[in-house]
């Protein structure tokens, strides 16, 4: 517990729509605990604080940071699990003197959020997830479930947006709406929670929620109001959606206790996934809402918010006491749930879905984690969806099980007493929860929830029975597993149940009797049921007890009508149907049980057993007894769980008797309709040629009779017409919903019956076609969009498998893809709600499009087309999915727009389905490789003695699949780049990047290379025996990563208990992408899923797959090694669908997310891409690459032999240099540049077009290995030569850009630390080289220049930037003063020009320097990147401005050397200000920021480009005396008391700043300009001058006036104005007068 409460919070949030901004005011109430309080520590991890008060004295405040790699990780991906009880990361230190209670003030904001609190489609949410976390990242606090307040919550918004009401939506209830006090467009709403409340369950929506309504009905009465808010308009919408609301208010309120709160509200935001629930307010997504006449979509969006309403006691309310409680919060909730369900929609809906979600559970509990368990931390996503399922069912099971085993009293009873409990702030426990139980009905629950809370796995029964006559009793024998019986995780261990399981006989009589069974923990267990009535047999094969049994089913169907409401006289004899009339028997094909085996039925002495009659097990039964008597249980059964086991047993069980019972249930009204949909999908399965197809027939016959005209000849021979003629389908009717999800059912049977073709009979496929093409929905008051999504779904199902679906021609009358196109056009024209027809169509043609390989189906410009950002998100979901399935992850241009989809800030729930399709093709290409690799066979070492060693051939294919398919992502350096930029990205959306955050871990073992790995204990190893075909000598030859030696095994770490988040890191090399390459011959079409493997065969020339042992051994822990990163072909280079030049979307440079043309605007350009390109805003696609073969590197003059008095490096500069590269290739952001650029691997095809002399690190070891390397300055040029080319390819700010300058940086410091640049410093030029050599080249003597090349084939190279340079200074050479030998002329020139004396100011250097200068100013934002007309809301910015220009594109020209003069430069300033007051009126923001930015450029201009003589002012040298001077200036700025915010680089993540290079473009400090001073590379004094001007620019851009940083910053202005006074080199820096 703290050391303080806080008893009251006061909160304003002041926000900017436009940037994305939020300022904050906060004020906590705290109440000390201990006597005497000098630290407060807050929750604080997004918000930027600015100051803080503690009852109103200014106080000191200083922020918890990331310091490794690791931590970020930890942040980054929440794999912590000490967010519950954390202390907090901001620590504000308590002024002397002050005691009792306290004050707190803390200002701050926050700057373009991406997690907790979000900015999409022009509203701002919070991602409130009801557990600590979420309210941390938007206002600093206390984020803690155990620590409640009161708050008040006040939010200035803009009156309006875009011409739309702004409305502000929060917790709590709404007190008053004024306007703001100094500004009328302004507005402010205050919202008061007066109920002691966590602030992790606090949040708020606000935007133009235009739709907004009031509910009525009792429920609303009780809660104080409910309230619906929607976009768009769309209250109509919101409130059908939400008109069950107060119906869930009502009943919860009176079932289980009041409502917590003052009123309810729920918002519906666009693009939101799931459900966000908060104090008394529900966040929605607009998937679920509906108008009034949609029916699908109704039910859902019922089950949904009843959840939510539920979830408003057990959520917001009450919370979790501890990680391992919170499975006990959404079990409650969802058993709320289900008891709303069965008051809202009936028992049998509860009990339907209830057994739904055990076999569910069942299925899905395999390898699963308990519900509660010690050290839990936060659930996963998957933990999550696995909880929500399995959590109510283990309660319900619980509830029964106190029902009947104590005083009639369940968790009815016990719920109530939970929320009096918690009205104190008490969180809810499990050991709590069970004592309450124990308390309430007298039954102890710890056995029950030991074997169903604290432990895994559900039972699997295998029942069997047996009639004794002599005893008259059924013998039951029952068989126990668990489904974890073949589980391989550590915590999922097989268990055997104990418990009461109710057994019902129906006997002879008609009566059923039940059978308590006592379960044991036993594997078998036999128990005998005594038989109630004398013994004789049931006379099952004479007509009268034929007609009996059906009067009698009837009779149980006619009490379910009369239950529902039904009187329609055509159902009261479905049970009898066929059975009297001869010709409807002949027509429709009736077999009556017993027509064609009457001996077994004769012989059975009970109708039917059930097992488990009261549904009180989640278990797998498998039970079996003849099909007759699962015939009479469906009958004559009114349970609706019973029938569903009917209906599921006879599916399997075919036999015509069978199939006219299912079509019975199937045309019977009476029966529940969700058994009848499942009786018409189990006709589906007796559709067989065994059978006749008796299934299709009765189907057939069915929909016609019921969901189709009559024929012209009268309804009298209908049933007489063959099923194959066609018939037209009656209009819409949807009144009776039981009937439209049987018609729903009974086409999608249709479309699942197979023929000898692979494909849905003709009969079926002309009805489906029909039901498609003859739509009328003129009369239906509901809409027929799902129902023609469904339909468009169930075509592309009929024809899906067909091998003959090439063949057939497009204007037949079964042609789907016809009818599929039609739809799509037609929705497009008349969109149906969310676009469902249009989903449904591009879903049915991607699935085509993947099985029918021999038909080109898949259009990639419609697709793109479709994933346009201008789309729906249902839309562009299932578009980018096609995408990624066709394309893969291959393709350059196609792994680059999947990560920009991924993070994209407007994505929303795209970007994280984008990520989620990443995450899932991985998993779908390690399988494949799983397939491929069935020859790995695990052998354990430890054999039983005598016994043979165990296989397991399953496991060895997964997991040596996942180990090639690793080791072939770990060579793609692209991919991996990508990714990791992806990660870091602070536009990601939180979800997406954990996803990628994950997959990058798994894959490229990201882990804190500063921290070594702690030493490990004995471990398990796999060792790999390679037979003797593997040392093949045409294999290419690799080394393992793991150690030096050629021979060392593979040693894959296998842990017995499971892993820790830290532990795993220190399992994992310290390297990226260092894994070996995959043991056999991989298949490149295997990129995508769509790819099915075919049988393997042999090549021509190639070996067949290497046989490969894996042994386990325990091993030694050993160090981790490096070795060089192995150059092979990336599986991952080819797609078997490779995207054409020009159908990958561009990449927007605004905000780097994806934009895709129409898709007859699709240029047919590819994307020019850096080495190892990355997604961001400065890609683009500049002209298409020709058709000629890549280029490679231009071939370089073979060396020379050397002198004779050159004799290479020395051993110990050898070492040196041998360390210094040892350095550099351990450090993480190296491995772009280990291995020379391959054009077609990296996808750059202009990279030797603009890199004339390429250079890596692998190509310099290799020189150093062959002593081609005369002195140490031939290896520093070519080192530098590796940053310079890198530099001179990627953009400023890019990924691959930064890590060059990461590796560069270290690569200076380890170059001075090991003496290597004091070694070349002590080297100098004699005079009479430099005039000999200077001879040489008057003379014309090319032989000697041309073997001063060869001989130095890896020098710097000179640019034709250098070459402008020289051209425009002064020829006037320097006399060297050095006396060694150096007969190098490209060296001469470098010296000459590191040492020529400036006469006149270079006017390219000036103009960067003006350009730097305006970009660093606050009235520059609006003028950086291009405008965008569609993102900034100016559609008609294009038809004014016809010359546009901006900063951005100024800045790359002139790097690019595209001014030939100052004025050229001038020119282009002054275009963008121009534009900027054609288009902007006076006195708007925009024109006001041009004229101050106007202002600016002239004053800079006129300081840098005119001089006292009116040219450029002359630029002093930067000499020794200069540097000196520098040096001397720069100490005594870092030595003043506030240069502490400019000595280092800005880390935004460590300084919670993650927009800082969003806004600060040319970042700069004082530690690198001391860099750039010992590296010499300033050539002026005005350089320097420059950059120091440079820091205090961005200081003013980034920090508030009035901040701490800012007045630091004018400290500084100050004192270097002062210090450069004094040398006269103030005129350069910018002094306000």
């Amino acid at each position: 517990m703290s050391d303080f409460g806080v008893t009251h919070q006061l909160v304003t949030l002041d926000i900017d729509f436009e940037r994305q901004l939020v300022r904050g005011i906060t004020e906590l109430s705290i109440e000390p605990r201990v006597s005497s309080l000098g630290t407060i520590r807050l929750h604080c991890e997004r918000p930027v604080v600015r100051s803080v008060w503690v009852n109103g004295q200014t106080a000191e405040f200083r922020r918890q940071q990331v310091k490794t790699r690791r931590q970020l990780v930890h942040k980054l991906l929440r794999t912590g699990d000490d967010t519950l009880h954390d202390e907090g990361d901001l620590e504000i230190t308590v002024p002397l003197g002050q005691a009792g209670s306290l004050k707190v003030r803390i200002e701050y904001y926050v700057v373009r959020p991406q997690s907790g609190l979000v900015f999409r489609g022009g509203i701002v949410y919070t991602e409130t997830r009801v557990n600590p976390s979420s309210a941390r990242r938007w206002v600093p606090c206390l984020d803690d479930m155990g620590e409640r307040s009161t708050w008040d919550l006040f939010f200035v918004v803009p009156a309006s947006v875009g011409g739309e009401a702004v409305t502000a939506v929060a917790s709590g209830e709404l007190s008053s709406v004024v306007p703001h006090p100094h500004d009328v467009a302004r507005r402010v709403v205050r919202y008061i929670v007066s109920t002691a409340t966590a602030a992790c369950t606090l949040g708020f929506a606000a935007g133009p929620l235009t739709g907004a309504c009031a509910l009525g009905g009792a429920g609303a009465e009780a809660a104080g109001g409910v309230f619906a808010f929607a976009p768009g308009g769309r209250a109509a919408d919101a409130q059908a959606t939400c008109a069950v609301v107060p119906e869930a208010l009502d009943f919860y309120a009176r079932e289980f206790g009041a409502y917590p709160y003052a009123t309810y509200k729920v918002v519906f935001v666009e693009g939101l996934a799931g459900v966000v629930t908060c104090a008394a307010l529900t966040l929605v997504g607009t998937d679920v809402l509906h108008g009034s006449r949609e029916i699908e979509a109704a039910y859902e969006a019922r089950r949904v918010l009843g959840l939510a309403v539920a979830r408003q006691w057990f959520g917001a309310f009450v919370g979790a006491a501890a990680w391992g409680d919170q499975w006990l919060v959404a079990g409650l909730a969802g058993f709320m749930a289900a008891q709303f369900v069965r008051h809202h929609l009936g028992a049998n809906e509860q009990r339907y879905r209830l057994k739904r979600d055990m076999a569910r559970m069942c299925h899905a509990d395999v390898n699963q984690k308990p519900l509660s368990y010690p050290q839990q931390g936060p659930w996963e996503a998957g933990e999550a969806a696995f909880a929500e399922v399995k959590a109510p069912v283990v309660l319900y099971m619980l509830d029964r099980r106190m029902v009947k085993g104590g005083v009639s009293v369940g968790l009815q009873r016990v719920v109530p007493g939970v929320l009096v409990a918690a009205t104190g702030g008490a969180a809810v426990d499990t050991a709590g929860f069970l004592r309450t139980c124990r308390r309430v009905s007298g039954v102890d629950a710890s056995a029950f929830a030991a074997q169903w809370v604290f432990a895994s796995g559900c039972p699997v029964f295998h029942v069997g029975y047996a009639f004794n006559r002599k005893k008259l009793a059924v013998e039951i024998t029952l068989h126990q597993e668990s489904t974890n019986a073949r589980a391989t995780a550590p915590w999922a261990r097989a268990q055997l149940f104990a418990g009461q399981m109710t057994a019902r006989i129906r006997e002879a009589d008609g009566t059923p009797y039940e059978h308590v069974l006592d379960i044991r923990r036993e594997h078998v267990g036999r128990f005998e049921v005594q038989f109630n009535t004398k013994y004789k047999r049931i006379r099952r094969s004479t007509r009268r007890f034929h007609m009996r049994q059906m009067a009698a089913a009837a009779e149980e169907l006619n009490i379910n009508a009369e239950v529902l409401g039904l009187d329609d006289e055509d159902d009261s004899n479905i049970a009898l149907f066929g059975a009297e009339n001869a010709a409807e028997k002949r027509d429709w094909r009736v077999v009556e049980w017993g027509e064609d085996d009457e001996e077994s039925l004769a012989s059975a002495t009970f109708e039917w057993i059930r097992m488990d009659s009261d549904l009180e097990w989640a278990c797998v039964m498998h039970f079996e007894q003849p099909d007759f008597m699962w015939a009479a249980q469906l009958q004559k059964d009114r349970d609706v769980v019973a029938q569903l086991d009917a209906v599921d047993a006879l599916q399997h069980l075919p036999s015509a008797a069978a199939a006219t019972t299912l079509m019975r249930t199937v045309m019977d009204a009476r029966v529940f309709y969700r058994v009848r949909a499942d009786a018409a999908l189990a006709l589906a399965r007796l559709a067989t040629p065994e059978l006749a197809w008796i299934g299709l027939h009765h189907l057939a016959k069915i929909y016609k009779r019921r969901f189709c005209l009559p024929p012209r000849a009268g309804e009298d021979r209908a049933d007489a017409e063959d099923i194959s003629a066609p018939r037209l389908p009656r209009p819409n009717n949807f009144a009776n919903i039981g009937e439209y999800f049987t018609q729903l059912a009974v086409a999608a049977a249709l479309s699942n019956v197979r023929d000898r073709h692979g494909e849905a009979p003709l009969p079926a496929r002309r009805l489906l076609l029909a039901t498609a093409r003859y739509n009328d929905n003129s009369e239906n008051v509901f809409s027929d969009a799902r129902f023609l999504a469904a339909l468009v779904r169930m075509l592309a199902n009929c024809v899906v498998a067909s091998n003959q679906f090439a063949e057939r021609a497009v204007g037949a009358d079964d042609a789907v893809l016809f009818e599929i196109e039609r739809l799509r056009r037609a929705d497009a024209l008349v969109p149906s709600p969310h676009s469902v027809v249009t989903c449904a169509c591009l879903d049915a043609l991607t699935r085509l499009s993947v099985v029918q390989r021999t038909h080109a189906l898949f259009n990639p410009l419609l697709f793109c087309a479709m994933a346009d950002a201008q789309a729906g998100v249902a839309v562009r979901e299932h578009a980018v999915g096609a995408l990624m399935l066709h394309w893969g992850l291959g393709d350059a241009r196609a792994a680059r727009y999947f990560a920009a989809v991924a993070s994209d800030e407007r994505g929303g729930r795209v970007s994280e389905t984008a990520a989620r399709f990443v995450l899932a093709l991985t998993v779908v290409r390690a399988m494949a490789y799983g397939k491929q690799h069935s020859s790995l066979l695990f052998q354990e070492q430890q054999q039983k003695q005598g016994g043979a060693p165990e296989h397991i051939d399953t496991d060895a294919r997964l997991v040596g699949g996942l180990e090639s398919f690793i080791d072939s992502l770990g060579d793609s350096r692209e991919l991996q780049t990508i990714m990791a930029s992806a990660v870091h990205d602070s536009a990601l959306a939180a979800h997406a990047r954990r996803l990628l955050g994950l997959l990058h871990m798994l894959v490229y073992q990201v882990v804190d290379s500063s921290v070594p790995p702690p030493t490990a204990g004995q471990r398990k190893k796999l060792k790999i025996k390679m037979g003797a075909r593997s040392r093949n000598r045409n294999k290419p030859h690799v080394r393992n990563a793991s150690s030096g030696s050629d021979d060392t095994p593979l040693a894959l770490a296998v842990a017995d208990e499971p892993l820790d988040i830290d532990d795993s890191f220190a399992l994992l090399p310290q390297i990226a992408g260092t894994r070996p390459p995959a043991l056999v011959v991989e298949d490149e079409r295997m990129n995508s899923p769509a790819y099915e493997p075919l049988a393997e065969t042999k090549p021509e020339g190639v070996d067949p797959p290497v046989r490969v042992k894996l042994k386990l051994k325990l091993a030694k822990p050993r160090s981790p090694s490096v070795s060089t990163l192995p150059r092979i072909s990336s599986p991952l280079a080819h797609v078997p669908a490779e995207p054409p030049a020009g159908q990958v979307p561009r990449v927007s440079q605004v905000s780097g997310a994806a934009q895709i043309p129409p898709a007859a605007q699709v240029p047919l350009t590819a994307p020019k891409t850096p080495a190892v390109p990355v997604p961001g805003p400065e890609l683009k696609s500049p002209k298409a690459p020709s058709k000629s073969k890549p280029r490679t590197p231009k071939a370089k003059p073979a060396p020379a032999k050397p002198a004779p008095e050159v004799t290479g490096l020395t051993s110990d500069q050898r070492k040196a240099v041998h360390r210094v590269l040892r350095k550099l290739g351990r450090h993480p952001s190296a491995f772009p540049f280990m291995v020379p650029v391959d054009v077609v691997r990296d996808g750059c095809p202009t990279y030797y077009d603009i890199v004339q002399e390429p250079m890596d690190l692998g190509t310099i070891r290799q020189r150093l290995d062959a002593n081609a390397y005369a002195r140490v300055s031939d290896v520093e040029r070519d080192l530098r030569l590796v940053f310079s080319n890198c530099s001179l390819f990627n953009p400023p700010q890019t990924p691959v850009y930064n890590m060059g300058k990461d590796v560069e940086s270290v690569f200076i410091a380890e170059w001075d630390k090991c003496g290597l640049s004091r070694e070349l410093a002590d080297t100098h030029i004699g005079t009479g080289e430099v005039k000999q050599a200077g001879d040489a080249k008057k003379a014309g003597d090319t032989k000697t220049s041309g073997e001063a090349k060869a001989k130095r084939a890896g020098d710097t190279p000179t640019s034709e930037a250098k070459k402008a340079r020289r051209a425009s200074k002064n020829k006037t050479k320097a006399k060297p003063s050095g006396a060694d030998e150096l007969d190098d002329p490209d060296a001469i020139m470098a010296y000459l020009d590191d040492h020529a004396q400036v006469t006149e100011g270079d006017w390219r250097l000036a103009c960067r320097r003006v350009l730097q200068q305006l970009q660093a100013q606050p009235s520059a934002l609006e003028f950086m990147a291009p405008v965008d007309p569609v993102k900034q809301g100016v559609p008609t910015y294009f038809d004014i401005v016809k010359n546009p220009m901006d900063l951005g594109t100024i800045r790359k020209r002139l790097e690019r050397s595209h001014y030939t003069s100052p004025d050229q430069f001038r020119d282009d300033i002054m275009l963008v200000l121009d534009n900027c007051f054609l288009f902007n009126p006076p006195d708007t923001f925009v024109h006001t920021q041009g004229r101050a930015l106007q202002l600016v450029f002239e004053r800079v201009w006129a300081q840098q480009m005119h001089g006292p003589t009116g040219g450029i002012p002359p630029d002093l040298p930067m000499d020794d005396a200069a540097v000196d001077r520098a040096r001397s200036i720069l100490a005594r700025l870092k030595r003043d008391e506030s240069a502490w915010p400019f000595v280092r680089p800005v880390d935004p993540v460590a300084l919670g700043v993650p927009t800082y290079f969003d806004i600060v473009k040319n970042p700069m400090d004082l530690s690198t300009i001391q860099k750039r001073l010992a590296k010499r590379a300033y050539k002026c004094v005005a350089d320097f001058v420059a950059d120091i001007q440079l820091i205090i620019d961005d200081c003013f851009l980034f920090n508030l006036p009035g901040s701490p940083v800012n007045a630091c910053g004018m400290a500084l202005r100050d004192l270097a104005a002062s210090l450069l006074r004094q040398d006269n080199w103030v005129q350069w820096l910018s002094v306000p007068s």
